[in-house]
This record gives C-alpha cells, sequence and structure tokens, in this order.
C-alpha cells in the first residue's frame, strides 16, 4: 500500500512494494522516447550505490528507451584492509599509485589532507591517463558492474550504458561553444568555461529528453541535485570540492545548470533497498573512518520535477545541515528559484518519522 503526500512540487511516498514507484511516475516529462538516467555509483562499500534492484523497478516504470549514465569513480575501487580500519597500502588487486617514490592506494588520495592537496595541484589528470590507470579503471569499473548485477541488467532492459568519463577523455564531447550558448540562454555563465566541455555527444545528441537524477539516502546531506556533480568526469573531483569545499557549492549548482538547460530533468531519491545509516558501532566502515549500518527496506522515496525543493524537504526530513557541501541547496536556489519554507514544517509533521536518521 502505498502511503503519499504531496508538498508543493514535491511528493514524498512510503511503498509497501518498491515495484509500485510505477503507479507514481506519472509526470508527463516522464513520457519520452529517450531517458537518460543517472544513478549514484558512487562506491564499492556496502549500501552506497544504487542497488541494483532499485534501479529495475525505475526501469520498469518507464516505456522508453533508456540510457544510463555515470562517470568512473576511484571510491569504485577501493579494498577493504581488513575489518577494522582502511589502509593506503596498494593493494594486490586494485588501482595504486606512485608518489615521491612512495606506493599508495586511492585512500591515500581520497581521506589524507597530503592525497587531497596533491591532486588540488593536478586538475587535468593527464598524468592519470598517461600512467596507464584509465585502462585500469575501467577493469574495476567493469568488475563492479558484472559482480554486482548491473551488466545483466542492462542487458535485459536494453539499456545503453553511457561513462562521461571515458567518453570526455576519448573526445567524443558535445562542442563545448553550442553547450555554453546553450546554458548562458537561460543563466548567468558557469563559474569555469570548463564544465561546457563535460557533456559527451551521445547525451547532448538527445537534448529535449528527459533527464531523471536517481538519487539514493546518503547518512549527510547528498541528494538530487549533488546525485548530478558525478557527471563531472574526474575520477576523484577533488579541484571541484576545492580546498575546504570552497568551489563545491558552485561547481554543483553550474553542472546542473549545464543539464537542465540541455534536458528535462527530473529528481527522484529513493531507500527502497539498503540505506547506509552512521552508526559508532555499526558493522561497516567508511574509508573516512566513521562506522555505519545498512538499514533495508525503508521504502521511502521523494520525486518532483523541483530539485531544489526536493533535496531542501529530504535534508529537513533527514535532520541534516542545509548549509553543508559549500551550501548548494542555498546558491541553487537563487538559480533556480526559491523553495516554500512552508513545506518544510508541513513534511516534518506530515512524514518526518519516515526516515529515522
Amino acid at each position: 500500500m502505498v502511503e503519499c503526500h504531496r508538498f508543493g512540487p514535491t511528493t514524498v511516498a512510503k511503498l509497501g512494494d518498491p515495484h509500485e514507484l510505477k503507479q507514481l511516475l506519472s509526470n508527463p516529462w516522464l513520457k519520452s522516447e529517450n531517458v537518460i538516467v543517472k544513478p549514484n555509483l558512487v562506491a564499492s562499500v556496502p549500501g552506497a550505490a544504487t542497488h541494483p534492484q532499485a534501479l529495475r523497478v525505475l526501469l520498469e516504470a518507464l516505456d522508453s528507451h533508456i540510457l544510463v549514465t555515470e562517470s568512473h569513480s576511484v571510491a569504485r575501487s577501493l579494498k577493504l584492509a581488513n575489518s577494522d580500519r582502511w589502509s593506503d597500502a596498494p593493494p594486490e588487486d586494485g588501482v595504486s599509485i606512485t608518489v615521491k617514490g612512495r606506493k599508495v592506494n586511492w585512500i591515500w588520495l581520497l581521506v589524507s589532507d597530503e592525497g587531497w592537496r596533491w591532486l588540488l595541484r593536478r586538475p587535468d589528470w593527464d598524468w592519470f591517463r598517461e600512467g596507464g590507470y584509465w585502462d585500469q579503471i575501467m577493469k574495476e569499473e567493469k568488475a563492479f558492474l558484472d559482480s554486482r548485477g548491473y551488466t545483466d541488467l542492462f542487458k535485459e532492459f536494453s539499456v545503453e550504458y553511457v561513462n562521461v568519463t571515458d567518453e570526455i577523455w576519448s573526445g567524443r564531447m558535445a562542442d563545448p561553444a553550442e553547450v555554453k550558448k546553450a546554458v548562458e540562454s537561460r543563466y548567468k555563465p558557469a563559474f569555469t568555461e570548463k564544465l561546457y566541455g563535460f557533456v559527451p555527444k551521445r547525451l547532448y545528441d538527445l537534448r529535449g529528453s528527459t533527464f531523471i537524477s536517481y538519487a539514493k539516502m546518503q547518512p549527510y546531506n547528498s541528494f538530487t541535485l549533488k546525485n548530478m556533480f558525478g557527471l563531472i568526469p574526474d575520477p576523484l573531483r577533488a579541484w571541484w570540492h576545492g580546498y575546504k569545499h570552497a568551489r563545491l557549492g558552485k561547481s554543483i549548482v553550474d553542472i546542473n545548470k549545464v543539464y537542465a538547460s540541455l534536458f528535462n530533468v527530473y529528481g527522484v531519491c529513493e531507500t527502497l533497498y539498503a540505506s547506509p545509516m552512521v552508526d559508532p558501532l555499526g558493522e561497516f566502515l567508511e574509508p573516512t573512518g566513521k562506522r555505519y549500518n545498512v538499514v533495508e527496506n525503508l521504502g521511502v522515496v521523494a520525486f518532483g520535477r523541483d530539485l531544489v525543493s526536493l533535496d531542501a524537504i529530504l535534508c529537513n526530513l533527514a535532520g541534516f545541515d542545509m548549509g553543508e557541501f559549500g551550501d548548494y541547496i542555498g546558491k541553487a536556489e537563487e538559480v533556480f528559484g526559491g523553495y516554500d519554507r512552508k513545506v518544510l514544517i508541513e513534511s516534518k509533521s506530515k512524514v518526518g518519522g519516515w526516515l529515522p536518521y
């Protein structure tokens, strides 16, 4: 049974069966010959990525030719040294790099101050492509997609998979001048014109189609707007975060401007199968050292065409800091339009117990 509430342009529902999602997604925007879906395949740790079954129920709900798009992420290559800690030692079967004569893995880049500063000084990733790491991370992505069941799912639904990093690094991108023209006809210029060169031509050729940001709840402020940040092709987006997240808010907003200028963007955020929740005594360990558990089948979904309203409501329901990650929700409100503060109070009173964060 579906319990459903509408708060302005945003709908929040609790599903008894995940397959009930199909009866809820009735917006005319979704009736598109082609639909592009951006899931969240951010990391290999339990509960972090969009569950294959959660992706399945979305594919079942759409009567279109589907393209799934994502970029490479070093977090899909992380290897846990043991049950108690992460190690920056190079794994036998994972990505490793040599820095100042020392071999380290992606943990060093991801969580250490030294690694982060090293990346901030190398925004172009030439070292990655020239060092053979691109081939390695492609192999690891294939293993990830195969082992988790995404590859079989794509075959079953005749889904076309487009990896943004591979397309852009191979030179198969839309003309940046055309993207710039589309964006600046609607919004103020992006803070860096590099963003105009990050749209794969395969996606650009389908401009005007529906684009679904299919996010999943994380144990921090990350919803449909931030999910689009994953369309920046860098396998680790240190430069786009900036020192102490100085660039993160505008990076998130501007990549959303790019895609909103080319597609009919629709947001869906789900907790259908596996949702990570911070717990100091949790079973699992993030690279940052935080422990967490994975909660199954919360069944909550939120969706709508206004991603700012959707994300603000979810952030408030979960009790997260709205200004986290460079205040990207506030910055997005300035660009895409405001949301009604009353819906925060109303949604909290009606469905506040649905998300036990």
